[in-house]
């Protein structure tokens, strides 16, 4: 990744955004892009599970929508892809329901953003998440030592 004409030795995150609503996906796509993150978009559970099992790039950190359509739900992909992978999960919903945000509680989650928040918000809930990550599997290499 460049910054300011300086090469960075940061590698660019890779976040797959999981949503059903592709003109929204689009729009946090490019928003995504001006804070620095390459976005991958999967229109629903089936596909971003595809994604993880087939896909070229290695994911860093899923935007979890709740509703997707028909199929799974955000919840049920979360769960699925926690069964597998290690990977920080952040829901991205509209939902502000107690018992909505509650079911996630249940999910070993980084997170919950409101759609409506800022982008300012959702990068340091990002970070936040990304930091958190780091520290998990630091301890991880400490007991492993």
């Amino acid at each position: 990744m460049f910054s300011n004409g300086n090469i960075s030795l940061v590698k660019q995150k890779i976040i797959l955004l999981v949503e059903d609503e592709i003109i929204l996906a689009m729009a946090k796509k490019i928003e995504l892009g001006k804070y620095g993150y390459k976005t991958v978009h999967a229109l629903n559970g089936e596909k971003s599970l595809d994604i993880l099992e087939w896909g070229k790039e290695r994911i860093d950190l899923i935007l979890m929508d709740i509703d997707l359509g028909e199929g799974m739900d955000g919840i049920q992909t979360a769960q699925n892809i926690l069964k597998k992978y290690d990977i920080p999960i952040v829901f991205l919903s509209s939902h502000e329901e107690k018992d909505i945000v509650e079911k996630t509680e249940k999910i070993s989650s980084y997170g919950y953003v409101v759609k409506s928040s800022t982008m300012t918000v959702l990068d340091a809930t990002i970070k936040m998440a990304f930091k958190l990550q780091n520290n998990i599997s630091l301890r991880k290499q400490a007991v492993e030592i």
